[in-house]
């Protein structure tokens, strides 16, 4: 894997650090394919309260973590693409919400959010929240109101701790999926 170092102009005056590249397109395509079965597969299995797994969501964010805020936009609006074939009734909702949430998780690539997991755990739990306030911000303009938002809202607070969950147990596990950039010069 090669570094290099991502020209972006920080108000606050902090350094320039070595990002990762990105990973390659058939790598990033092939991911996406495993957390969409994953995500349509297990999801049910492993619902809880309602709320099932979301792979492709935290793969978004790790993606936008790992690349920049381009590059969390358009895997973002990809697999929500994905998301809404699959759906079925949610128009471009998913795609939004997907989309604009990587591309957020992309500005912050490079930041102390992507170096740990005391940061990133809650990131995620946070990601969820605001990605299904989006959603559902979509919906409205699309037409289509959501029937009983307060049971929706506690479907989201599961959603957003089986998520933090998921991406605990996957920096624990998976050592490899950590951005650090410590000791690189």
């Amino acid at each position: 894997m090669s570094f290099r170092i991502q020209p972006r102009s920080d108000p606050w005056g902090a350094p320039l650090v070595p990002m990762p590249d990105a990973p390659p397109w058939w790598m990033t395509g092939l991911a996406l394919l495993v957390a969409l079965l994953l995500q349509t597969q297990t999801g049910p299995w492993l619902a809880l309260r309602g709320a099932a797994p979301g792979f492709v969501f935290l793969f978004v964010l790790w993606y936008g973590l790992r690349t920049d805020m381009l590059g969390g936009f358009l895997v973002g609006m990809l697999a929500g693409a994905c998301e809404d074939a699959l759906a079925g009734w949610t128009g471009a909702a998913w795609m939004f919400a997907t989309a604009i949430t990587g591309a957020l998780a992309g500005r912050t690539a490079g930041t102390v959010v992507s170096e740990s997991r005391v940061w990133l755990v809650p990131y995620a739990a946070l990601a969820t929240l605001f990605r299904y306030a989006l959603f559902a911000l979509a919906l409205r303009v699309e037409g289509h109101a959501l029937p009983v938002p307060v049971a929706h809202l506690h479907q989201v607070l599961w959603q957003a701790a089986l998520d933090a969950l998921l991406a605990y147990l996957a920096l624990t596990f998976v050592p490899r999926l950590r951005v650090s950039r410590v000791g690189l010069r």
